[in-house]
C-alpha cells in the first residue's frame, strides 16, 4: 500500500511565513550592516582629511616658529654689532678726544695762570688752579667758552691765597667735555664761510 502524507494548507503557508520572515530578517540585517559600514567610511575619510590638514598646521606653525627664531636672532645680532660699534667709537673717543682736549686747554690758559688739578667723569670736567688776578681768570673763563672742546662753562668759586708771601686767586671751573665737536665746528663755521662769500661778491 502506497501512503503519501500531504501537508495541510495552514502549514504551507506557515512554512512560506517563516521564510519571508527570516528574508526580512537577513535584509534588514544587512542593511544595517551597510550603513554601519558607510559611517564608517565616511568617519575614517573624515578623520583622515582632519589628520592632514592638522599636519599641515603643524607644519606651518613649525616653520613660522623657525622664521621668529631667524628673525630673534636677527635681532640680536643686529643689537650686538651695535653695542661692538659703540664700544669701538667710545674707544676712539677715549684715544684721541683727550689729547686735542689737553691741547685746546693749554692753547685757553693765560700766561698768568697755572692749572693744578683736571678731574674728567662721564663728560664733566672740573679745573682748579690759580691766577695771579681775577681778569686773568675771566680771560681764562672766555677762551674755554671760545674753545669747541669746552661747553657750559661756569665759574665754581674763587678764593684769595698767598703763597711765598704772593698773592694768588685759587679757582675752580667746571664744564661739559666734548671730544669728537667736528660737526659742530662745521656747523658753525657754514654761516661764516657763506659771509666771506657773499662779502667777496660784493663789489
Amino acid at each position: 500500500m502506497i501512503r503519501i502524507n500531504l501537508l495541510s494548507t495552514r502549514e504551507i503557508e506557515a512554512e512560506q511565513g517563516r521564510r519571508q520572515d527570516i528574508i526580512v530578517a537577513v535584509l534588514a540585517l544587512g542593511g544595517t550592516v551597510a550603513l554601519c559600514l558607510a559611517v564608517f567610511l565616511f568617519q575614517f575619510f573624515r578623520t583622515t582629511m582632519l589628520q592632514r590638514q592638522l599636519a599641515g598646521l603643524r607644519s606651518e606653525l613649525t616653520a613660522m616658529e623657525d622664521g621668529a627664531k631667524e628673525v630673534n636672532e636677527l635681532q640680536a645680532k643686529n643689537t650686538a654689532l651695535k653695542q661692538k660699534l659703540s664700544v669701538i667709537e667710545n674707544l676712539s673717543k677715549k684715544k684721541v678726544g683727550p689729547v686735542r682736549v689737553m691741547e685746546s686747554l693749554s692753547a685757553s690758559a693765560p700766561e698768568r695762570l697755572w692749572v693744578t688739578e683736571f678731574k674728567e667723569a662721564s663728560g664733566s670736567l672740573t679745573v682748579s688752579g690759580m691766577a695771579i688776578d681775577n681778569q686773568t681768570i675771566a680771560d681764562f673763563l672766555k677762551a674755554l667758552q671760545a674753545s669747541q672742546y669746552f661747553k657750559d662753562v661756569e665759574l665754581v668759586e674763587t678764593v684769595q691765597t698767598q703763597q711765598d708771601k704772593v698773592a694768588f686767586k685759587k679757582f675752580a671751573v667746571k664744564s661739559r667735555l666734548l671730544y669728537q665737536p667736528q660737526l659742530e665746528g662745521e656747523t658753525k663755521m657754514i654761516p661764516q664761510k657763506a659771509a666771506e662769500t657773499k662779502g667777496v661778491a660784493k663789489p
